[in-house]
């Protein structure tokens, strides 16, 4: 008994919402409604929608009563180039120097690093830490009275001097030097001690 009436109520909830939705597709139906609506009613031809070109009586709008489509026009003055990256990237650098060979040589010769605008003589090694594996040094700028941190590696002093080691007590630079014989020029490397407790 309970199966049967939630089967019925089911069936005329899902009848209901058909109808409200829009009636059937079934012909027999629509006609029957059809009758009994046009019973006393004159037939008129279908109205067309508004604003569209619908129905056989419908008169379409000239072209002049439309409006013209907007049309837009960039203009770039004043305004940054969209497709310029922000950054240079490599390429980029590479081709400004090709073209600009001046300001190119000005870019390379230009300190990259606060410890490149310095001599190596002016920093003061003041400490060491970490083993043998891997250390680190702090020197402060005797000018500029900053402290910077130094590894293996790390570019110091305006001869392009590098970090070579870091031992316990001290610190190891290597400078590229240029020396020039009667002849020929060589690429000499010379290495600068730095103490971590400097001999009075």
């Amino acid at each position: 008994m309970m199966r049967r009436h939630f089967i019925s109520v089911v069936m005329g909830c899902t009848l209901m919402i058909f109808l409200i939705a829009g009636g059937t597709s079934a012909p027999g139906l629509r006609a029957a409604e059809g009758d009994t609506l046009r019973q006393g009613v004159p037939t008129l031809p279908p109205a067309a929608p508004a604003g569209g070109s619908g129905g056989p009586l419908a008169k379409p709008l000239p072209a002049a009563a439309l409006p013209p489509a907007p049309t837009y026009e960039y203009k770039a003055a004043g305004k940054p180039d969209p497709f310029k990256p922000f950054m240079e990237t490599d390429l980029a650098l590479k081709k400004k120097m090709e073209e600009e060979p001046k300001k190119g040589a000005a870019l390379k010769e230009r300190p990259v690093s606060p410890l490149q605008r310095a001599e190596l003589g002016q920093f003061r090694l003041l400490g060491i830490a970490g083993d043998e594996k891997r250390r680190a040094a702090i020197v402060a700028d005797g000018t500029t009275k900053k402290f910077y941190p130094v590894f293996v590696g790390t570019y110091i002093g305006l001869n392009e001097g590098r970090v070579a080691a870091i031992l316990p007590d001290r610190l190891v630079v290597e400078e590229r030097v240029e020396t020039q014989d009667k002849k020929t020029k060589r690429m000499q490397v010379r290495k600068i001690t730095v103490l971590l407790h400097p001999e009075p």
